[in-house]
């Protein structure tokens, strides 16, 4: 008796297995197990075991990664520690250099074994950081420049730092320290000065490096290249034990340890304070050219003996002490990014000089508040050549009869505005390029048009010109 609807399947061989459907198998087909929907492939098991392979592979990477940044991190910290001290202002700004802060660069003289003598602000440079623009600007203030110091009077800007110094308990409080004072104050009368709130700013951060620490950073990087613009022969140089001693520097480009390029830096008698703040800044510059030069892995090696540097001897007051918190991490990252990305060249640098002097009374310098204010334009922007609008004119100081009208014409097909050539008063051994009225990105095309130097500062004395850029030629612009 048979059932209706039921398939009768017939039996195989012996021996021979049966498909799906009731077929039997010939001797060289294999049976497969049935997996999943119809028609459906099953996953080859080779592919979860590649991938498994590979993040085992990555692991160990990644651990030592983590570990190489939590080192870092560690080391930021403890220098953090060891040198951030409070802002001791009544309303301290909150800014970040990620994007956009002011940093007031104190460079002091404070010189151990001579308490009587105090501490001075030697140097005030203001400087504008952008991480996330990837720019930067500098901004020297001379230090004979004449501002009213609160509870002083009438008196030169870099008093306010050895006053703020000497009084920090009595102007800021009982358990606040001698340099939160100076720093305090120095911070408040740059502010006054420079009418930076009328702007919406303020000095954000300050930090102070003395003697020590600007040698200890330069030779942690194994020193610096200076390309020294011209003769410098100094007879009076001051000495830490407040004696005099005889420099000089040759021209052209060479290499610097710290002693040595502190003393470039500092020399000001072959020419005056305002030739000295245009060193300061060309050395500041050449710190980032050799920044840039090591690459990351260069930078990495050299970090712990630029921390060391910062930092000094345990116990000891830092070479460098500062209000930045150089461990938060959005500060950390800001100056991760100007370290590694900002083109040196692209580093504005700016003075308050001789142009924007109103008048002297005695030995201060009166400035003209308009003046100020447009160097400040100037200072606060990204370089911008067109923003610039600054006209060139080109000297010849060579022997070789059109060499400067030449150089003109290329200069303007090149999209540069230029003046009728003239011939320099005299002779020079090679090109250089001049910018005395701060227009850094004109200035700084028109050098690497013509691959020749480029000083931030006015022409040899005997050169006239209505220009914001100046070329003088050397016979290498012949070639």
């Amino acid at each position: 008796m048979t059932l209706k609807g039921r398939k009768r399947v017939k039996q195989p061989p012996e021996g021979r297995p049966i498909y799906e459907g009731g077929e039997a198998c010939t001797d060289r087909t294999v049976a497969l197990p049935r997996r999943g929907a119809p028609g459906q492939q099953a996953a080859p098991r080779h592919r979860g075991a590649f991938w498994g392979r590979v993040r085992l592979a990555l692991l160990p990477g990644v651990a030592a990664l983590l570990v190489v940044a939590g080192l870092f991190y560690w080391q930021v910290h403890s220098l953090a520690r060891a040198i951030t001290v409070r802002d001791v202002r009544n309303n301290p700004p909150i800014a970040t250099p990620l994007f956009g802060a002011n940093v007031l660069i104190i460079g002091v003289d404070e010189r151990t074994g001579y308490p009587q003598e105090g501490v001075r602000g030697d140097t005030l440079l203001l400087a504008r950081l952008d991480a996330g623009g990837r720019w930067a600007s500098l901004l020297s203030i001379p230090r004979d420049a004449q501002v009213e110091v609160e509870g002083v009077g009438v008196t030169k800007i870099n008093v306010a730092y050895g006053q703020g110094h000497a009084q920090a308990a009595e102007r800021y409080g009982p358990d606040v320290t001698p340099q939160e004072g100076g720093m305090a104050l120095a911070a408040t009368t740059v502010e006054e000065f420079l009418d930076l709130r009328r702007r919406g700013m303020r000095v954000d951060f300050m930090a102070t490096v003395n003697f020590a620490g600007f040698e200890g950073i330069i030779d942690a990087l194994g020193g610096v290249t200076i390309d020294v613009p011209r003769y410098i022969l100094d007879e009076e140089y001051p000495t830490e034990d407040f004696g005099t001693m005889r420099v000089e520097f040759q021209p052209g480009p060479q290499r610097m340890d710290g002693k040595t390029a502190l003393i470039y830096a500092r020399t000001r008698h072959a020419d005056s304070d305002f030739g000295r703040a245009q060193r300061q800044q060309q050395v500041a510059r050449a710190v980032l050219e050799e920044l840039r030069s090591k690459g990351r892995v260069g930078r990495a090696l050299a970090l712990p003996g630029l921390l060391r540097a910062v930092a000094g001897q345990e116990g000891a007051t830092p070479p460098v002490v500062t209000t930045l918190p150089v461990d938060r991490l959005d500060t950390l990252l800001g100056l991760l990014i100007l370290a590694g990305g900002l083109d040196p060249e692209t580093l504005g640098q700016f003075q308050l000089g001789p142009e924007q002097i109103q008048y002297e009374n005695g030995s201060n310098l009166v400035f003209e508040p308009a003046a100020v204010q447009a160097v400040l334009d100037q200072w606060q922007r990204p370089p911008s050549e067109a923003a610039e609008r600054a006209v060139v004119q080109v000297f010849n100081g060579t022997d070789m009869p059109g060499l400067a009208r030449n150089v003109s014409l290329d200069l303007e097909r090149a999209g540069f505005r230029v003046l009728v050539p003239d011939n320099a008063p005299f002779t020079v051994e090679r090109t250089v390029v001049y910018n005395p009225s701060n227009h850094p990105a004109t200035s700084r095309r028109v050098a690497r048009t013509l691959g020749a130097e480029l000083v931030n500062g006015p022409p040899p004395a005997g050169l006239a010109s209505e220009a914001q850029v100046v070329v003088i030629l050397g016979p290498d612009a012949a070639d």
